[in-house]
């Protein structure tokens, strides 16, 4: 079994490719932009004037490169929640900072984003106080009961059927998915097409098929391995 470094395999699509090619170079040159700003910025007599237009050319920048990241992670794992909820599971047990959570959300709101995975049962601690404070995710997966709720049916978000559908499997994985279940996670009757265009970027979504101790006809996400 893969662990979770291989759960999400990058696309064999060309044109996915291509958009990977282009966010990654805009992130790369509104770093460097940043950079630069700093490096000519005076060292010696220092206004507070000329501080300020250096400060606010480097936060244009960082939300430049902030957007860049938001745009390969929708295209990669889906949603702010989605990436969260995978990133706590391949960290479980282990403090992360909220540099990196929100790095990885790539949006302002990502502290909102850990609120809902709460309201979703996931046991995610904060460790102390502060903005500088830590957080932890205490428990590998939700409860059974909690994953196969009607809470958590309709609690997950998303735009599209395959970003409902990823972040529900994310949400209950080892638990598998019946039919009924995906199909009003997805709202769409081609449910099972977008589970194959999910495998076909490869995610590691199991079946019937792959394993005898899925029910026929249901799905889930394979061993996360945390």
């Amino acid at each position: 079994m893969k662990g979770i470094q291989s759960l999400m395999e990058p696309s064999s699509s060309g044109s996915t490719r291509h958009l990977h090619g282009e966010q990654l170079e805009k992130l790369e040159q509104s770093l460097k932009n940043a950079l630069a700003i700093v490096q000519n910025t005076r060292r010696e007599n220092l206004r507070p004037i000329d501080w300020l237009d250096t400060a606010a050319k480097v936060g244009v920048c960082l939300a430049e490169s902030r957007d860049a990241l938001a745009e390969v992670r929708q295209d990669v794992v889906g949603g702010a929640r989605a990436a969260l909820l995978l990133y706590f599971r391949s960290h479980q047990g282990k403090k992360v900072s909220p540099q990196e959570l929100e790095g990885v959300a790539a949006i302002r709101a990502w502290a909102r984003r850990i609120r809902e995975l709460r309201a979703f049962g996931w046991d995610i601690d904060t460790l102390g106080a502060g903005p500088e404070a830590p957080y932890r995710l205490n428990a590998p997966q939700l409860e059974e009961s909690v994953a196969s709720s009607e809470a958590t049916i309709v609690s997950v978000g998303g735009t599209s059927p395959a970003e409902r559908l990823i972040e529900y499997l994310l949400h209950i994985s080892p638990w598998p998915a019946s039919p009924q279940q995906l199909e009003r996670v997805a709202k769409v009757p081609t449910w099972r097409q977008e589970i194959r265009e999910l495998v076909d970027q490869g995610w590691l979504i199991q079946s019937h098929d792959d394993d005898p101790e899925v029910s026929p006809g249901h799905y889930r996400l394979a061993n996360l391995e945390l």
